[in-house]
């Protein structure tokens, strides 16, 4: 008998073949411990909450996407959107709050009804979890954006850079969920590997972003005077 088989298999079938083994998908499993290695690599360099924030976000979504790729369960399927809820939340708590002008203990709440309601909509609807995580992450890329047009945020770079990599993530990601290019038996490198790379280095752009998006004041005439 495989080690998760009393377990109810999850919700999300990906390319990657599952094994009969206490880790069912290896390529898939190994390749979370990218999100752990960056989160714990920002934690150590930033100084920004949010940013801290982020690191925090990507290792839960490691330890989570492990657990699910591990197991192959809806348990582990829950850890997984637990950490992706988690980020996708802040996110868009973050971008609403600053657009609305809304006090910290505001998007804090926020941030906590976008996560764990959520996780609760997924607990009487399992596959609404990636649908709302990706409505959360694109609602809160359109405000970003929308708030960097009025001129609310500093270097907007970083977050381009995310985006663009979680852009190029998400079309690898549709290749292999949707088999179009798979390869089964191959538990080295798949698609959905691939998925996990390039997202955990979006996470590191993304706390790069935190890190100096409030826009700096110009100098007052008291600290810099005009000559008499």
């Amino acid at each position: 008998m495989c080690p998760w088989s009393s377990f109810e298999a999850g919700s999300i079938a990906f390319c990657e073949a599952r094994e009969c083994a206490w880790v069912v998908e290896p390529s898939n499993a190994w390749s979370s411990v990218a999100y752990v290695l960056v989160g714990l690599w920002v934690w150590r360099r930033t100084t920004h909450p949010l940013s801290k924030h982020v690191a925090l976000a990507a290792v839960l979504i490691g330890l989570g996407s492990f657990a699910f790729h591990a197991t192959g369960t809806f348990v582990g399927e829950l850890v997984d959107l637990l950490g992706m809820l988690l980020l996708s939340g802040l996110m868009l708590s973050q971008a609403w709050g600053r657009a609305a002008g809304s006090s910290a203990t505001a998007v804090a709440v926020r941030w906590g009804v976008l996560t764990l309601g959520g996780l609760g909509v997924v607990l009487l609807v399992k596959p609404a979890g990636i649908p709302l995580f990706a409505g959360q992450l694109l609602t809160a890329v359109g405000l970003e954006l929308w708030l960097h047009r009025r001129g609310q945020t500093g270097n907007v770079t970083p977050f381009l850079q995310a985006l663009a990599l979680t852009t190029t993530a998400f079309g690898v990601w549709v290749l292999d969920v949707t088999h179009l290019v798979c390869a089964p038996d191959n538990h080295l490198v798949t698609g959905h590997a691939v998925w996990h790379v390039l997202n955990a280095l979006a996470l590191s752009r993304l706390a790069a972003f935190y890190q100096t998006r409030v826009v700096r004041p110009e100098p007052t005439a008291l600290l810099n005077p005009e000559p008499a």
